[in-house]
């Protein structure tokens, strides 16, 4: 009844902030009319939409299978990566804004000046984050059986109800808010599940209990070397994914950009340090029959251990935790990606519909978009990590490209964008099916990207200068 009452509660603060937030334009809806003026509310509520279900579950449970190199990489790479994104979002903010950018293909279109480009990069976001949907609404349907003991099919009915509710009414600024409070969430979560391992092992001699194997750099039953790919391929979104950069675009000046800058990567370290710790810590605080069920499919280990570890009613902090990392990601996703096919690719094949229709169809395909991955997701025997390491690194492989380099290099062209685009997702794919399995193919993406941008770049770049000098001799 606790459980049920919670969910209710928690469903009820969502309904009324969307309702209280709602928009009635389209750049509201989509960038909340860049007037988000609280660093922690942004700060967070990047953490929020950036770790998923993925993480909590996946995340917190591969440890099992992948020993201490997972929690090193995880963790060194998220912290690393994160740093690095804020550092560089004060100049994405001033871009976005000199350009007046709603989605990320508009703003790189507007840097290259390329309407194919942007056409292009909206169809690889549409394909790949509708995949990369699909487990997240598995691993949210999975936690809603254990906090109300729903089946799994009423789950995902549940997730989907939820989400559809406030992308529908209050987009971004909603996104925003509630993501913020998902992230608190998250955060106390993480921390407490975290603790609850130290103290049912009785303290720090839970490293004495681990066996020497999962602690060993070498990788338990993955090779180090997969791990790392992996934790890169995820960690790298942070620089690039669409979701997390339109959260930069909402702010209302640089100076909020700036002070997130402090609450994202702190808020990412804490959940990323304790999140990715349990599955080795419950080597220390668990027996083998306990753990034995887990080692085949390691995504039901966080589950497992709110119910066991933690004393009745509190198990629910953490389900609710979960679910909220799963909320949150996905109705940022559903946003991004509906606007891509939308705004960027309905409005490319004609220009002339107008705001109020693009509003009115964002909210309705987004709608659609989340029933189409709920129902795919209704049978995924695959784990979630490999699921979300594949589909979001293809996406950051395809934007960290063309926008690092339209940051800091004024030469790139149309043409070296198109051709990184192009480069990076089927260089990805072909990997993914025909490469070495111990190379993840996100190194190969970022690699082919940008041979394939600095190339056609310094191509195309040196045909503009040679018209220009023979425009200038027959003058």
């Amino acid at each position: 009844m606790i459980n049920q009452l919670l969910l209710i509660a928690y469903v009820a603060v969502i309904v009324i902030l969307s309702l209280k937030l709602r928009q009635g334009t389209f750049s509201g809806f989509v960038l909340s009319d860049r007037n988000i003026a609280y660093p922690a509310v942004i700060g967070i509520a990047f953490t929020a939409a950036y770790f998923s279900a993925a993480s909590f579950l996946g995340g917190g449970g591969y440890g099992l299978v992948a020993g201490m190199p997972w929690v090193v990489f995880c963790a060194f790479l998220h912290v690393a990566f994160a740093c690095l994104a804020w550092l560089m979002a004060g100049r994405i903010w001033a871009m976005a804004k000199q350009y007046d950018a709603k989605t990320v293909p508009q703003l790189l279109e507007r840097r290259y000046n390329s309407p194919t480009g942007k056409v292009i990069l909206a169809a690889i976001m549409l394909i790949l984050y509708a995949i990369y949907l699909v487990p997240i609404f598995k691993g949210c349907a999975a936690l809603f059986q254990g906090l109300i003991g729903v089946t799994y099919l009423q789950g995902l009915i549940i997730a989907v109800l939820i989400v559809a509710v406030y992308y529908a009414i209050g987009g971004l600024p909603a996104i925003i808010w509630i993501g913020f409070i998902q992230g608190i969430l998250m955060l106390v979560g993480s921390m407490f599940l975290y603790g609850s391992l130290f103290s049912h092992a009785g303290g720090t001699q839970i490293w004495d209990n681990i066996p020497a194997a999962v602690l060993s750099m070498n990788g338990f039953s993955v090779p180090w070397q997969k791990t790392l790919g992996m934790a890169f391929s995820i960690s790298l979104g942070l620089l690039a994914l669409p979701d997390l950069l339109i959260m930069i675009f909402a702010a209302r000046d640089r100076r909020v950009v700036r002070f997130a800058g402090v609450f994202g990567p702190l808020s990412i370290a804490i959940y990323a340090v304790c999140v990715f710790s349990l599955g080795i810590l419950a080597y220390g605080a668990l027996s083998a029959e306990q753990l034995a069920p887990f080692m085949k499919n390691p995504d039901g280990l966080v589950p497992f251990l709110a119910t066991t570890l933690l004393p009745a009613g509190f198990d629910s902090i953490i389900l609710l935790a979960a679910i909220s990392a799963a909320l949150s990601t996905m109705s940022a996703i559903v946003l991004v990606t509906t606007t891509s096919l939308t705004s960027d690719i309905l409005r490319y094949l004609k220009p002339e519909i107008s705001d109020k229709s693009i509003l009115f169809l964002t909210r309705a395909v987004g709608v659609i978009i989340l029933l189409a991955a709920a129902v795919s997701a209704i049978n995924v025997p695959q784990q979630i990590v490999p699921l979300v390491s594949v589909s979001m690194g293809v996406i950051a492989c395809c934007v960290f490209v063309p926008l690092i380099f339209g940051l800091y290099w004024q030469r790139g062209t149309s043409t070296g964008f198109i051709a990184s685009l192009l480069a990076s997702f089927f260089s990805v794919v072909a990997w993914n099916f025909y490469g070495d399995p111990l190379i993840h193919p996100v190194f190969v993406g970022i690699v082919c990207g940008t041979v394939a941008y600095v190339g056609g770049s310094l191509v195309t770049g040196q045909t503009s200068r040679a018209d220009v000098v023979d425009k200038s001799k027959a003058s």
